[in-house]
């Protein structure tokens, strides 16, 4: 009983944190754009080192670590394992590459399926809050694969431009920070000294 409270807690206050900051990353865009004409770069999430960019990124490393933590306890270790690898190995190709969506489509994949697979042995807060986070990031996916061609038709820049940013980065983030959460939760619930 106690042990699910706790799981609880820490669903209710990363669920909390993950609207907060998916709150003050749009607001922050916005402004710095409609405001500030885009001079305050740390409020600029179109680029990984501002404010918001570090906390999506930050976000995908805990997604790796607590799905390599999962990894320590059974069921389906290895695949817990080969997770936090792809996890990482994505948040690489992020912080390396400059790239377009084709390249990226297969590992993508390979960690949705994966993720959403192993989501289905868990809890179901659990496996709710992974799922959630995993569908964040496919739209979050699908926005950076078709808003270039979607701007382009609204006649580029300005304000479509931004909204599209808006749209992607903040997906990413919540998405990241759900699905860290829902891997956190799994771990608590999973690991044999969670009383």
């Amino acid at each position: 009983m106690r042990a699910s409270f706790r799981n609880d807690t820490l669903v209710a206050s990363a669920l909390l944190l993950a609207t907060l900051l998916v709150a003050a990353q749009i607001a922050a865009q916005l402004v710095d754009f409609g405001v500030f004409d885009l001079r305050v770069a740390w409020l600029n999430s179109n680029h990984h080192a501002s404010l918001f960019g570090i906390a999506s990124l930050l976000a995908q490393g805990a997604a790796a670590a607590t799905a390599a933590l999962r990894s320590a306890v059974p069921p389906r270790r290895a695949a817990w394992a080969a997770g936090a690898v792809l996890i990482a190995a994505l948040l690489v190709l992020r912080l390396a590459v400059t790239y377009g969506t084709a390249p990226l489509i297969l590992p993508v994949t390979l960690t949705f399926v994966l993720l959403w697979w192993l989501s289905g042995s868990e809890p179901a807060r659990a496996r709710s809050v992974l799922r959630a986070g995993l569908c964040l990031l496919v739209f979050s996916f699908v926005v950076h694969a078709v808003g270039p061609s979607l701007v382009s038709a609204l006649g580029g820049g300005g304000w479509a431009y931004q909204l599209k940013g808006v749209l992607k980065h903040s997906a990413e983030l919540g998405g990241w920070m759900l699905v860290a959460t829902g891997v956190a939760a799994a771990c608590r619930q999973a690991s044999p000294w969670a009383g």
